[in-house]
Formats: structure tokens, C-alpha cells, sequence
């Protein structure tokens, strides 16, 4: 029975390895969460890390979805979402904030490589929110000048708790700014690519969805 059991979980494993990139928020979406449940219990396959699939990107990459996350060492993208090379266009800064730079690079991945969806990916007890909120900023001046508009509207709301409530509206703050930089509205309007925002539990690994 158990090796019945092993050639049909081989056989799953082998059909979402050799699947083709999604084409559609829907579908980019359904496979980043897939794989961060199979993160969240234990079932990693990391796709896409073979030498036919680096001797497959050396020209070009396609990347089917943009991670806009934190810095933390906790929260890397392509292990939380288990997936591999060539499979996500990750930027990265404290706080998951966006700037200028970080703006273009998100704009260059949905205009040019492909990718269909945008998750804004922030995450619990983060350092850069919580230094914020306790007015502990002084080494991050110009990450903090990012964050505090959250931290302000989460500090009115009066939440039981106070950073992840900050976190959570971080993100919304980002995904809204993504939503209205360049001809990205135009994209969503054609369904071309969607922008979201994410709050991952450090201890589960789970990916919350936010709305």
C-alpha cells in the first residue's frame, strides 16, 4: 500500500513540477498558495531548481508573480511559496515599503516578463513596523517616513494588537500604491494582473490572504 501510495505522490510531484506557468492572476495565485501549503506541512518539492531548468533560463526568464516582501531572513519568497528558479521576481526592502526604485522594478516584471500577479508580502513581529510603532526609528529615518502612515491608521483603530494591526495595514497601504503606479490599473482592467496583499505567520508558515 505504501508504495502505491509513494508512485502516485511521485507522479502528483512530477505533473506540478513540469506544470507551465500561470497566465492569469487566478492561476498564478492557485499555485503560490499551493505551495505554501505544502511549506506549511512539510511537503516541500522545490520545483525548478535542476540544471535543465538553469540551462532553460540562461536567455530569458518568465517569471508568473512579483513578491513585494520584507528584508527578514525569516520570509524568503521562494521557500515560503516553494518554488524555484526563475519562478518569482522578488523585491525586497524592511517593511516591505516601496520606493521610486522598487516601483520601477514591480513595473518592469507586470509590463515585461510576464508575471501575473502582485503579492505585497508583509509578516508578523516585523522589526521595521515595530520600531515604528514604538518609536524606535531612528536608525531606518527614511523607512520609517514609509511605514508611519500605517502605524497612524492602525493606531486608530485601537486593535488588542496594536503591531500586527500596523503590519496588516502596511500592506494594504503598499498594494494600493502598486494598484495606481503607471499603466498598472490598465493591466488590471484588461485581467492581465492582479495586486494583493499577504501576512505570513512565522510559526505556522501559513500566508494569510489580506482584504
Amino acid at each position: 500500500m505504501m508504495r502505491v501510495f509513494l508512485a502516485i505522490y511521485i507522479c502528483f510531484c512530477m505533473n506540478l513540477i513540469a506544470e507551465e506557468t500561470p497566465t492569469t492572476p487566478e492561476a498564478a495565485l492557485k499555485r503560490l498558495m499551493t505551495g505554501n501549503e505544502r511549506y506549511v506541512h512539510d511537503a516541500l518539492l522545490h520545483p525548478d531548481r535542476t540544471y535543465e531548468r538553469r540551462q532553460e533560463l540562461k536567455v530569458s526568464q518568465n517569471p508568473f508573480a512579483i513578491i513585494v516582501g520584507c528584508s527578514d531572513s525569516r520570509v524568503s519568497p521562494e521557500i515560503v511559496f516553494d518554488q524555484g528558479i526563475g519562478d518569482l521576481f522578488v523585491v525586497r526592502l524592511a517593511g516591505n515599503v516601496i520606493d521610486p526604485v522598487a516601483l520601477d522594478s514591480i513595473y518592469f516584471a507586470a509590463q515585461n516578463l510576464g508575471a501575473s500577479i502582485v503579492v505585497v508580502l508583509g509578516h508578523e513581529n516585523c522589526s521595521a513596523v515595530s520600531a515604528v510603532l514604538h518609536h524606535n526609528d531612528k536608525d531606518i529615518p527614511d523607512i520609517a517616513k514609509l511605514i508611519q502612515p500605517a502605524v497612524t491608521a492602525a493606531e486608530a483603530e485601537k486593535s488588542a494588537n496594536p503591531l500586527q494591526s500596523a503590519v496588516k495595514m502596511n500592506v494594504r497601504m503598499v498594494v494600493e500604491q502598486i494598484k495606481k503606479f503607471n499603466s498598472i490599473p490598465e493591466l488590471m482592467g484588461k485581467k492581465k494582473i492582479d495586486v494583493i496583499g499577504g501576512y505570513y505567520h512565522l510559526g505556522s508558515g501559513e500566508v494569510e490572504l489580506i482584504k
